[in-house]
This record gives structure tokens, sequence and C-alpha cells, in this order.
């Protein structure tokens, strides 16, 4: 005879089913927004103390104006910085271009490469006129693929569009509505609630600590790397330490996409001696000390990490998720650092362990904490 189900269980492995199913229907909507609704996160949780600040200002009544207006200033921002990348550098290398063909035209390669460089490549061998046809050949190359490639170019554009007001909506509903959504996920993680709110306040600290951090070491970058185009002599210094700056975003190999090619142009027009100046001040006083010593401490002090797991969590996440990583990596570390702190204070049976005290006579042996 077969054994009735009780109903109760029925009815708790329909709902996970059902949740289950819906779960895994709701990532698969969100998922090809991910980069968006993530940029709009990170975002509102940036500027959300000076939405407090306004709100309590206004008594509050003014929510959705607060919200609103931060949103607007902080994508006013990002859109001067991708003009100053379109229009300004878009010039700068304009020009470049052209004092280039004029140079060849008027000298030949020994214009472009210099009369020394000219002379050392025809020491090993190298036909430098053979050289410049090749370069001229390839130039012609690039031109004709991106002449085949204005397709994606535009839907490129088309999706980097849509990615900006999507980020926009984004920040502005979670502005407008952070502390409800806050006590939303209290309630609905079958946690105790002084453990959800730790979790919370973890992935806040970690988030405006990246944000924080990545502003200073921007502005650090872009100026020592301006007083090194400065010093070495390079045109335009100003627009160069600029791209830098913005280039810091991604750490270490970012800046390398502006000071590496400034490097090589350098090179190639007869200024060797420039160009490994620059190559030097950059390694040391750009990267070095940015990227390895003032951005883990930055970030390692705001969130209480040490410096090696600041390391992991930026270095690996851009390695697993790409630019994204920046955010992902530290967030990931931080939320499972504060579970095992959890874990530490309220589950572990005998409770916290104090750090052993290496100075102490015998050794310092760990002692349970009070």
């Amino acid at each position: 005879m077969p054994v009735p189900v009780s109903r109760s269980r029925l009815e708790r492995s329909t709902f996970l089913v059902l949740f289950a199913l819906a779960a895994y229907g709701f990532w698969r909507t969100v998922e090809p927004i991910w980069v968006p609704v993530l940029l709009g996160m990170v975002l509102a949780v940036g500027v959300y103390p000076l939405h407090v600040r306004l709100l309590k200002r206004t008594g509050g009544r003014q929510a959705g104006l607060s919200a609103a207006l931060l949103t607007a200033v902080v994508m006013i921002l990002l859109l001067c910085v991708i003009a100053f990348l379109l229009l300004v550098v878009g010039h700068r290398a304009l020009e470049l271009a052209r004092d280039m063909a004029a140079r060849y035209q008027n000298r030949g390669t020994a214009g472009i490469l210099g009369t020394d460089l000219n002379r050392w490549l025809t020491r090993f061998g190298l036909e430098p006129d053979r050289l410049g046809e090749r370069v001229a050949a390839a130039a012609r190359d690039i031109a004709a693929w991106a002449g085949g490639a204005a397709t994606s170019i535009v839907a490129g554009l088309f999706s980097a569009i849509f990615t900006f007001i999507f980020t926009a909506l984004t920040s502005y509903y979670l502005l407008l509505e952070g502390g409800d959504g806050t006590s939303w996920l209290v309630e609905m993680l079958p946690l105790d609630n002084r453990q959800v709110r730790q979790l919370v306040r973890d992935v806040r600290d970690v988030t405006r600590a990246m944000l924080i951090s990545t502003g200073l070491v921007a502005l650090y970058q872009g100026v020592i790397a301006g007083v090194g185009y400065w010093m070495f002599g390079v045109d335009s210094p100003i627009v160069w330490a600029s791209l830098t700056g913005i280039a810091s975003i991604l750490p270490a190999v970012g800046t390398a996409m502006v000071w590496a090619p400034v490097c090589i142009v350098l090179a190639a027009t007869g200024h060797a001696g420039k160009a490994l100046g620059v190559g030097l001040w950059s390694l040391a006083m750009v990267v070095f000390v940015a990227d390895y010593i003032l951005r883990p401490k930055l970030v390692g002090m705001r969130i209480k990490m040490n410096d090696l797991l600041v390391f992991i969590a930026i270095f690996g996440g851009i390695e697993a998720f790409g630019v994204m990583g920046l955010i992902l990596g530290p967030i990931a570390v931080a939320v499972l650092l504060s579970l095992l702190r959890i874990y530490q204070r309220d589950y572990r049976p005998e409770g916290p362990v104090r750090t052993p005290d290496v100075t102490a006579p015998n050794g310092g042996a760990a002692q349970n904490a009070p």
C-alpha cells in the first residue's frame, strides 16, 4: 500500500522547484544586461552618502529629485571623459598622423625613423625604404579593415548608448529605493538580521573603497605621468597625462597602453634617451608606486584587508572577469571574509581566537577571546 505524501512536504518541494525555475529565468533575463546593472549599482553605492545628505536637507521630501540630480551629474562627468577621448585625443592622433605623413613625404623614412635609426637599420641589412613601404601597406590594410568594420562600429555605438542609459536608470532607481532594498534583503535572506546587515555593510564598504582608491590612483598617475612627459620633452604632456590617468582604471597594464606607445614614438623619431627616460619613470613612479604600494594601502585600510588579499582580489578579479573584475574581485573576497568573520563570531564552538603574541616569553600561545 503506497505511503501518502504529506501535503506540507509536497508544498515545500513544489515551492523549491518553482523558485529554482523562477531564479533561473530571472538570471537568463538579467544576464545580457548585467554590465550596466552592475555599473548602476556601483554608481548608486558610491553617491548614496551624498543622496542621504541631500534628503536630510530637504526633510526627505525630494528623494526622486535628489536621485535624478546625482545620477545626472555622474553621467555628465562620464560623458565629458568620453568626449575628451573622442575629440581631444582623436584630434591629437590625427595631427600626429599628418606630421608623420609630411615627414615621410619630405625626407622619406629618415623623416619618420630619424637619421640614427635609419643608419642602424642599414648596418643590419634592413633597407629603410622597404620598411617604409611595409608600414604604408600595413596602414592601407588597417584603413581597409576600418572601412569594412563600419557596421560593427555602428552596432557598438548603439550598445554603448544602451549601456549608458540602463546604467543611469539602474543608479536612479537604486538611489530612490536604496533603504527599502536593504530592508527587503534583510527580510529575504534566512540569516540573522545582524549577519545580513554586516554582509551588506562589507559589500558597500569595498565598493566605495574601490571607487575612492581608483579615483585617487588615477589622479596620482595622471599627475606623475604628466611630470615625466614634461621633463623628457614629450609633446602635449597634459593630453597624454590625462590619457594615462583614464587608462589607470585597469591596474598595471592600463597605463602602459599610453606611455609605451609614447616611448616607441620617441625612439622611432631618434630620441632614444628620452624614450628610455619616460619608460623608466613610468615603470617606477607611475606603475610600481601606484599599483603596488598606493592602491593596496588605500583599499586595505578602508575594508580591513591585508595587502596580499588586496592583490588577489584586484588582479585575480581582472584575470577572471575582465575589467569588471576590478569591482567583482574585491566584492567576492570581501563577502568571503565577512562570512568567515560571522562564522568565527557566531558559529565557532569556542568563539574567536586571539592572535598569538610572538613577543611573549612562552611564544604567545593562542587564547580564546573573552
